[in-house]
């Protein structure tokens, strides 16, 4: 019976693995590796092509646009809005080394097919890709550059696009859908040329990689200038990416021959290498090409060490990326959360600067009128309003010493209404200061509290706060989905 049971679970694996649902891949990934799409996704939803972007790349490169707000900003903030980029899905280890160290050899071997040529021959001459693909296919230059944004600089440098090119395989041997591989051409001395300058090549890819390893061949060709000076010029500013292995280890004769190669490249790479940590010179080989007496010596073959670096690195990066995800999501909330701030500051001031205008506006039309009765006061003798009119030319009633009464025309006092006294002191003079002081202030005030800000629009507003929301509820969501996926997958079942 358990028999029978077993039969049918395998005819319904071989069934699951004949019919894969529509989409999906004929494999069932690995943690690590459906982390690192998920998360590339969640800035980079490039398959939805019938809605409207929302990813993070699509919010970076709109929030940290130029405005009149981005000057208010931090810098590191919009620094890093404009500098965000998708995470690759993958690590990159880049392999250099010298002529026939073995690099080609060991990249078919742990992707488990023969994807670059093997041969005592220099069969490398360009740089040459290699990754995890739908279908055995190559890209050349011209598309490669395009479809990686990473290389861009590279593509520009004379001569590397015509010796440029992708392999693309659908292995799955080891962790080859999470590595990307890139070959270099093999470093010698003496009178060959390349056909572009290969050393400002692998320093430019040597920005990107994740793992730089450098792959010596034993049989006299591992100290090669050239070699050892493009190790020395790396190491400068990417030691801790480095680790050094002396290839077919199995064909470097007896054990004292083996001992002096040893030595002989290290003594030279302490020479050239400030490295942080102690270096480490591993020893490998093929395990499938190595003869029966070489099995049966037990040669240290470090390969495995290799490969499980290459894990490690892996689980390193999904950490780095989920990492990264929170800070970038962290980042873009920031700024909205200032632009928001920023924009109901500005909402307020203007409001307030139109209530200025108004009120600056009464009194300075008061001001004036003002202004101009006093110079019709003081300069044309007119007083339409007859504020200095104090009764005069006044008819009065006078009673003479006999008894009869006749009329007197008395003048009013001009100085005994206050309007008058203010209009008319000290011959107008301070009157007339002050008035046109207060029209200065006026002119200030209208100048200082009247200018409006720039200010976000409604649309705009709205598309920010559908940002938050979006951050906030599905974003931040997905990358706590995300941890709790590697954290259940780490963890054993009773830990959880």
């Amino acid at each position: 019976q358990k028999l029978r049971k077993g039969h049918r679970h395998e005819a319904t694996l071989l069934c699951a693995a004949k019919m894969p649902k529509k989409g999906q891949d004929e494999r069932t990934r690995p943690v690590t590796e459906q982390i690192l799409v998920d998360a590339a996704r969640i800035y980079d939803a490039r398959e939805d092509e019938d809605t409207e972007s929302k990813d993070l790349k699509t919010y970076a490169a709109l929030l940290g646009r130029e405005d009149a707000f981005t000057k208010h900003l931090p810098k590191e903030l919009i620094d890093r809005a404009r500098n965000m980029r998708p995470p690759r899905d993958r690590i990159t280890c880049l392999l250099i080394g010298n002529h026939s160290a073995g690099k080609s050899s060991f990249t078919n071997w742990y992707v488990g097919e023969k994807i670059q040529n093997e041969s005592v021959a220099i069969e490398t001459a360009g740089i040459t890709i290699i990754r995890r693909g739908k279908g055995r296919v190559t890209w050349k230059g011209p598309q490669t550059i395009s479809a990686f944004s990473y290389l861009e600089k590279l593509g520009k440098m004379e001569g590397v696009t015509d010796f440029l090119a992708t392999e693309f395989s659908t292995s799955t041997e080891k962790n080859f859908p999470l590595v990307e591989f890139i070959d270099t051409p093999g470093l010698t001395d003496g009178t060959l040329k390349y056909p572009f300058d290969v050393d400002a090549a692998i320093m430019e890819l040597a920005e990107h990689a994740t793992m730089i390893m450098v792959f010596l061949d034993p049989i006299g060709k591992a100290l090669v200038s050239r070699c050892m000076n493009v190790v020395e010029k790396l190491a400068v500013e990417h030691s801790a990416k480095m680790s050094y292995y002396l290839t077919k280890f199995d064909t470097a004769g007896d054990e004292v021959d083996r001992t002096n190669v040893v030595s002989q490249i290290v003594q030279e790479l302490q020479g050239r290498v400030r490295a942080t940590h102690a270096l480490k010179l591993h020893t490998m080989f093929l395990p499938e090409r190595a003869s029966e007496e070489v099995k049966a010596k037990n040669l240290p073959n470090k390969i495995g060490d290799l490969c499980q670096n290459i894990s490690k690195e892996i689980d390193s990066r999904v950490q780095d990326v989920l990492d990264g995800l929170s800070k970038d999501c962290s980042c873009l909330s920031k700024i909205v959360d200032a632009k928001v701030a920023r924009n109901k500051k500005c909402v307020t001031h203007n409001t307030f600067s139109v209530v200025w205008k108004v009120l600056i506006s009464l009194v300075s039309a008061a001001l004036l009128g003002v202004l101009v009765y006093w110079t019709m006061l003081n300069h044309a003798e007119l007083d339409p309003l007859k504020l200095c009119d104090s009764g005069a030319n006044r008819v009065v009633m006078v009673e003479q010493a006999d008894g009869s009464k006749i009329q007197e025309i008395k003048d009013g006092s001009t100085n005994s209404n206050i309007y008058c006294l203010g209009l008319r002191a000290g011959n107008g003079i301070p009157c007339g200061v002050g008035l046109v002081s207060a029209l200065v202030w006026l002119m200030y005030l209208w100048i200082t509290k009247t200018k409006p800000t720039e200010q976000l629009s409604a649309e705009e507003m709205k598309k920010l706060k559908e940002i938050q929301a979006h951050i906030h509820d599905g974003i931040v969501k997905k990358h706590k989905a995300l941890k709790k996926r590697l954290t259940e997958d780490a963890l054993d079942d009773q830990l959880r």
